[in-house]
């Protein structure tokens, strides 16, 4: 595995997120710098906290996430038998041991 947490791929899935998070900063600047709604100290508190703790909890869900695929792609180069489908294999085992197969292998 590479030194970097995340890979290429994993950024891909990841940048999903990009936008939403890009959307709320932006709010939060102009929240900030033309405070559309007045100057009530209260309702900016509010309207900021909203914004903010969304921003951060998906910036938290965004990485724990990556984190997860991450995981999930090396386990799945380490060990790929492992995870191979259940119903393939299962399928691949009921034709080697069915009545039909055996018949046409003995040729009766």
């Amino acid at each position: 595995m590479s030194s970097r947490t995340f890979d290429r791929e994993t950024l891909l899935d990841l940048v999903v997120n990009a936008i939403p998070l890009a959307m709320m900063a932006f709010f939060v600047v102009v929240f900030v710098a033309f405070n559309p709604f007045g100057s009530d100290p209260a309702n900016q508190a509010i309207q900021l906290s909203i914004v903010v703790i969304t921003f951060g909890a998906l910036f938290v869900l965004t990485y724990y996430s990556g984190r997860a695929i991450s995981r999930a792609e090396s386990e799945l180069e380490e060990e790929p038998e492992e995870h191979a489908e259940p119903q393939a294999a299962a399928a691949a085992e009921s034709e080697e041991t069915s009545p039909r197969s055996r018949t046409r292998s003995t040729g009766t």
